[in-house]
Parts: structure tokens; sequence; C-alpha cells
């Protein structure tokens, strides 16, 4: 009786034991196919956003935020969101973990991304990969792009009026005076008496470095500066302010910092890239493989409205200018 017991004992513990086990085997395995499966019950697409960006105001991981708010209002998607990707470890976890939550498109805000998209293009077929600018190779990757130099002309443009030293500077975030020549090109054309100062960061948001160069420039004689950067723009409009030259803001409409110092703004609204993206993903068509450009008709970029210190004489002429280029009229050397 007492062995018959023990036994009974010993089946009861054991029982408890296995069911346990089961339980919690079943519990993750429950997480895993209600995860995989909840998208395709809800009729939704299950996407993923990465950005090597910090997610703070005016700087560039912001805009891919921004981004993922728009087209989870606007369209059927179901979107993960990985901010401060910066090291090619990271680029791969962050892949392969969201391919294993079922993500069929995968978005990297910015063309850091591109070659660790290519490797993983060539392995998951079934997986769209879009980077924002940069290059792709597969059929199952594209690059959705845009060059707002036309609106550098004129912007530009604006600072011909202004100019009493006629000296005009440009703050670049990285070095790319030969790929981007509009804004140099226009102040030749409009004024060739004008000379042009270039100087690069190193990064979007050095604030310290940038307002160093600028100082450097104002010393030199400069008082137009085109800023192009994150969140520098503030540092540089703060000193701007202090010194009393003008500025041409960038990303947003920045008069608010300076009405009476900005000229204007080249504003990028990156986030409308991703409207455009889910709008061919959903089409007919599908996403176009390889480079998508879009332009101003898409919402990515525009001219803010100038500034006070501008005549209402200069202003018709900048428009006037702007509508000979659209139409073919003027053509920049």
């Amino acid at each position: 009786m007492q062995q018959s017991s023990q036994l009974k004992v010993i089946s009861i513990i054991t029982g408890i034991v296995v069911i346990v086990i089961l339980g919690a085997i079943i519990f993750q395995s429950r997480g895993i196919i209600l995860q995989a499966t909840s998208n395709v019950f809800s009729g939704k697409t299950k996407a993923t956003i990465m950005t090597s960006d910090v997610v703070v105001d005016q700087s560039w991981g912001s805009l891919a935020y921004k981004g993922m708010l728009k087209i989870e209002e606007q369209y059927p998607v179901n979107v993960s969101f990985y901010s401060e990707i910066d090291t090619e470890k990271k680029m791969k976890e962050t892949i392969s973990k969201a391919i294993n939550e079922g993500s069929k498109l995968i978005i990297g805000h910015g063309r850091e991304f591109s070659d660790s998209f290519t490797a993983a293009a060539k392995k998951h077929k079934d997986v769209y990969f879009i980077t924002i600018h940069g290059t792709s190779k597969y059929s199952n990757q594209s690059v959705y792009t845009f060059d707002q130099g036309e609106l550098e002309y004129f912007a530009a443009l604006s600072t011909t009026f202004v100019t009493k030293t006629n000296k005009v500077a440009l703050i670049d975030a990285t070095y790319a005076r030969e790929k981007n020549p509009e804004f140099e090109e226009a102040l030749t054309y409009y004024n060739p008496e004008i000379e042009f100062y270039y100087e690069s960061v190193g990064s979007r948001d050095d604030g310290v470095t940038a307002t160093k160069i600028l100082k450097k420039l104002i010393e030199q004689g400069v008082d137009v500066v085109y800023s192009k950067g994150n969140s520098f723009n503030r540092d540089i409009i703060d000193l701007a302010k202090k010194e009393g030259i003008y500025v041409i803001g960038y990303l947003d409409d920045q008069s608010y910092m300076a009405k009476n110092l900005v000229l204007t703004s080249v504003t990028n609204d990156v986030s409308q890239a991703y409207v455009s993206i889910m709008e061919d993903y959903f089409s007919s068509e599908g996403i176009p493989h390889g480079k998508v450009m879009l332009t101003e008709e898409d919402g990515v970029y525009s001219l803010a409205p100038f500034g006070p210190m501008l005549s209402k004489e200069n202003i018709e002429f900048i428009e006037n200018e702007m509508k000979r280029y659209k139409q073919g009229e003027l053509i920049f050397p």
C-alpha cells in the first residue's frame, strides 16, 4: 500500500511537471502564432521602418517616425519602428527580427541601409526592401529619392537682393558641393560678382561645429548663409540673430525662429516619401523596381514663403523665374 501511494504521488508530481512544461511551451507558441497571424486577421500588412538616427525634434529620425504615423493613418499597415540602428550588426539583427515578425516591407530611412538591405534582399525574395536615398540591386529592392536642387536655384536668387557684401555661404551637413551645385550655379548666374563660400559640418546635428564655422564665415564678411542642417539649424539661426545676418532655412519653414532674418526655407517633408511608397505598394502595379524619383508634386519638398525683407517686386521676379524654369524657358548652365 505504501509503495502504491508513493507511486501515485510520483505520478501526480510528474503529471504536474509535464503540464507546467507543456503550458509554458503552448504559452510561448501562442504568442508567436498570435504575432504572426494578427496582421492576417486584421487585414493589415506588416511593415518595418528603421532609422540610424535618434527621434527628437528637428532630427532626421523624427521624419521617419512622422512617416510611420502618416502611413498607419492612411493605409492598412501595422508598422514596427526601430531607431538608432547605426551599425551593420544592429541592421542585420533588426532585419532578422522584422522578418521573423512577419514584415513583408522593410524601409530604411537613409542610404546607410543600402548594403545591408542588398545582402538581405538576396536571401529573402518574398520581402521587399526600400531605402530613402541610396542604391538597390535586386528585383525586391527599390530606392525612393528626390532632389530639391531646382528650388535651391531660387533660394539662391533671393540672396542676391539682400547681400551687401556680395559674400554668400552654404553650410552643409556632409560634403556634397559637386553633387548638389544648383545653389552655387544660380548665384553665379544672377550675380557673377558674388563670392561663394562652401563648408560642411560632417553631421546633421553638431551645432557646436556649425556655429564655429559660421563665426569664421562672418569674420570673412559673409552676410547671408544657407544652412542645410537638421538640429544644427537652430544654433545657426540663433547666432545669425546675434550677428544680424540673413539665413535660408532647411527642412521646415524656419521663419518662426527669426521672421526678419529668414529669407525663405527649402522645406523637405521626407515623411511624404512614405506615403508615396505605400501608394505604390497598394497599387495594381506595385512598387517599381530600382530608383523612384519623387518631385515637388509628391509633396516631399517646397519653397517656404519669402520673408518681409524681400520687396513685392523681388518676390514677383523670383516667382516669374520659377515659372520660366518649369516651362523650360530658363536653363542654368
